[in-house]
């Protein structure tokens, strides 16, 4: 039986997901856990108002991918709040590629999206 998304949650999984990529990969770098908290605040924002507009206008992209494209949007989300929460950064591509897999697995557990 699957679980009925619940958008709350998925929130707090995105609060709760960029601390702890922060603790575990050595490439993203908050200058403290209220940093951290910022970065997992807007990102779980931009999870809940952003990302369906821009998956629903990637659309045609998507299908063509056959889904990965999502992961495309979401490092670039991950990008976007290391841009806007000051001391709160991504070294390289692949520390947000990893990042955005622990967003989306943590999500897609907790809170039943897809």
């Amino acid at each position: 039986m699957s679980k009925k998304y619940n958008p709350f949650h998925a929130f707090l999984c995105c609060v709760l997901a960029v601390p702890t990529c922060v603790y575990m990969f050595d490439g993203i770098y908050a200058k403290d856990a209220g940093t951290a908290l910022a970065a997992g605040v807007l990102l779980g924002l931009a999870h809940l108002v952003v990302r369906p507009v821009l998956r629903l206008l990637s659309a045609p992209i998507g299908c063509l991918t056959l889904g990965l494209f999502g992961f495309v949007l979401d490092v670039g989300l991950l990008y976007g709040c290391a841009y806007l929460v000051p001391d709160f950064a991504i070294v390289n591509v692949w520390h947000a590629v990893l990042s955005a897999i622990l967003v989306n697995a943590t999500c897609l557990i907790a809170a039943g999206r897809r």
